[in-house]
This record gives structure tokens, sequence and C-alpha cells, in this order.
């Protein structure tokens, strides 16, 4: 099984190297990948899914306050797409970034966290956020998959074959 992929959207590097140091440092097995531009983010999630070539995220941590709409735009295009709206967005702006929780989170928004104001705060609701999220994740897809191994072995036991799962 490959390692959840984790996307920060994020303009300012030294969080995104402490959030892959909390990770790491906490043997959170992932593939934490920046983004610096949400529309770069989108246009990418969007259009590498569609040629096949990506796994999509495990979860998104957003930063909102690059964004000229407080990422409305961007939860609101993942939430259109078929294999994009399942994907958590945590939008985590930064402390003294005005509060715009309830459209966000109207929008598809799974949390709506501050971001805190010490390192060692900071490190702990990445890991944190990061667990909950890929649990929730992985749970999902094994259901998924008991639902689909069942299907088939329906379909295989009406063809006349041997359901095996």
């Amino acid at each position: 099984m490959k390692p959840p992929i984790i996307l920060m959207i994020e303009s300012n590097g030294e969080a995104v190297e402490l959030a892959r140091f909390a990770l790491w440092r906490n043997n959170f097995h992932c593939v934490l990948q920046w983004v610096d531009e949400a529309d770069a983010a989108i246009e990418g999630l969007l259009q590498r899914r569609a040629d096949g070539e990506m796994q999509l995220p495990g979860m998104i941590f957003l930063d909102p306050g690059m964004m000229e709409n407080n990422g409305l735009d961007f939860i609101q295009a993942m939430k259109a797409g078929r294999d994009t709206r399942a994907v958590p967005i945590v939008v985590f702006p930064d402390s003294d970034y005005p509060p715009e929780m309830p459209a966000l989170l109207e929008a598809g928004a799974v949390e709506y966290l501050l971001k805190p104001e010490t390192a060692q705060q900071f490190m702990e609701v990445v890991v944190d956020r990061a667990r909950r999220w890929s649990k929730r994740r992985r749970r999902r897809s094994a259901s998924a998959s008991a639902s689909t191994s069942n299907a088939s072995a329906g379909r295989g036991e009406a063809d006349g074959e041997a359901g095996t799962s």
C-alpha cells in the first residue's frame, strides 16, 4: 500500500518544513507535497487526475490567506470533481486571518483551524490532523473495497463462477 499523500497549499516554506519535520519525527509515513499557489494546485490536481497520472491526496491543508476569495473557489472546485470531492480539506490560516469559517465549511472544508502560535503546537496539530483524516480515509477505502469485493463475488456466482476475494 502506498503511503498517503498530504498536500499543503501554503505560501510559507518554513511552515511546510516544520510540518514535514513533525510528520517524520512522529513516524507518520506519508508523502508531503507542497504547492505555494492555489490555482496551480487545483489545475494540477484535476488535470493529472483526469490523465490518470496521480494518486489523490489523503488530505489537504489549505492556507486561504494567499487566495483572492479565501479559498472558496478551490474548495468548490475540489468538491465538484467526482474523484476529488472525498478529499478532506482542512482550512489552516494564520492566526491573524479574518474568520471566514461558515462559508468555507459550507463549501465543503472539513475543519477550520487557526495556525497555533508556537512551533510545538503547530507540529502537534499537523500530526493530529494527518492521523485523524488518514484513519477516516483508510476506513472508507476498506469499506469501499469490501463492497466492491462482495459485489464482484455476487456477480461471479451469478455467472456460475466461484467468487474469490
